[in-house]
Order: structure tokens, then sequence, then C-alpha cells
């Protein structure tokens, strides 16, 4: 089990390719806990540090998953399609399977971020939705959203506690929509995220960010989708 300090392979590249090989010939099975940091590191004879690197490429990759105070455990990736996750439409079916928690809901100023993604006056009024979608019990999803409070005037929370803002912009206001687009990214989770999501501070986290344009090719719903990666493995599917 040491490392051959001989090689030009990185040590941490070493220890890496050991642990995802016992990982991937199935001799560590998921939910497996790894032998804490220090020990890996006697027995490897090489620094903790050298091991916690190895260990978070793994966990960035999405073989392992870091619990805080519990360990780094095996995860099995689940493969699941991008577009449910971030689509307006598609989930309605689903919707009872992934419900949302509304973590808040208010009318706030747009500024001038919030402003340039919807084109409205920094000095505009938008709502500002944020929740948190649930999967078999875990949250997976953090979702910030953000609409003109001018094209959807006296919008309440319970319009959206049960149901998807496709069902609001359609069925409650009329609109007629033409188009989603949506730009992909990548964060490191602060205090906030890591909270909403258990998951440790640090730990790498997919970005969705998606505009909804309608007919009249105005912006009326920009929303910020903030996933785990610790037991999914993304696809996004082409119909050709």
């Amino acid at each position: 089990m040491k490392v051959n300090k001989n090689l030009s392979t990185p040590l941490y590249h070493q220890v890496k390719d050991y642990l995802k090989e016992k990982i991937t010939l199935g001799e560590w099975e998921p939910g497996y806990r790894l032998e804490p940091e220090k020990e890996l590191a006697s027995q490897f004879g090489v620094s903790s540090i050298t091991v916690k690197r190895a260990i978070l490429e793994l966990v960035s990759e999405g073989a392992l998953h870091r619990q805080s105070g519990k360990g780094t455990f095996v995860i099995k990736k689940v493969e699941q399609d991008i577009s449910k996750l971030v689509s307006l439409q598609n989930e309605t079916v689903d919707y009872q399977a992934h419900p949302h928690k509304t973590l808040s809901f208010n009318k706030i100023y747009a500024g001038k971020k919030i402003g340039s993604h919807l084109g409205v006056n920094p000095n505009g009024q938008v709502y500002e939705i944020k929740r948190l979608k649930i999967e078999n019990d875990r949250p997976v999803v953090i979702e910030h959203s953000f609409i003109p409070s001018t094209i959807f005037p006296d919008l309440q929370l319970t319009d959206f506690e049960d149901d998807l803002l496709y069902n609001i912009f359609v069925k409650k206001y009329g609109e007629k929509l033409k188009k989603s687009k949506i730009f992909f990214s990548t964060i490191i989770a602060d205090d906030y995220e890591a909270k909403l999501l258990n998951i440790p501070k640090g730990e790498q986290l997919f970005v969705l960010e998606r505009y909804t344009v309608a007919t009249n090719n105005k912006t009326i719903e920009y929303s910020k989708f903030i996933l785990k990666q610790d037991q999914s493995r993304y696809f996004l599917e082409i119909q050709l």
C-alpha cells in the first residue's frame, strides 16, 4: 500500500489511483467508510495533506462523499436527467415526487445584477423566491428565482407553495412562453449552501442559470439552481 516516491507521478495521484481502483473493482461497495485520513497517510507513507487532496478530488468526481463528523464514504452515483431538474414544464407530472420547501418569499429592489438579468430597472421591484428541492427526503437543489412584479402583480406564497412556477406563469397569468436558456458553471459551497444541502463547506457544486423568455421576447424569470453532486451523475439526452 506504500506509494513509489521514485516515480514522476505525484504522490497524491498515486493515492487517488489506489482508492479509485478499490471503488471501481467493487472491493469497496457503496456505503463503505474509509479509514481516517491520518491512518491512511500512515499506511501510504505520505502526509495527511497528500491523502486529503486525493480524497477531495474523488469527492469532486462523485466517487466519495465526506460527511462532517462521520467520515468519508463510497457512494453509488445515480443518473439523473438534468433537464427535469430545471425544466419549467416537464416536471409537472413528477412534482409530488420531487417536492419543494419554500425558504423565503419577498418583494425586493432588483439591483444592478438581477435587473440586468431580467431587463428591469435597478430600482424596480422583483419577487425573490428561495426554495429547496427534496428527493427521497434529502435536499438536492437550492433554487433562487427572481420574477418581475410588474408582470406578475399580486403574486402570493400560496400560489406556488405546492405548484410549479410554470403553472403560475401560464395558468394564472396567461403568459405565453417562448424558450428557456440555461447556462452551466460550478461554485464552491459556502456556509449557507453547506448547511442547506448537508455537505461540507468547500465542496464543489453544480450551478445552472435559467432565463425564461415569453413570446414578446421579454425575460419573465431568472433562476439559479445549485445542485449537490455527491450521489448524482447528470446527463442531458438529445433526440436525433
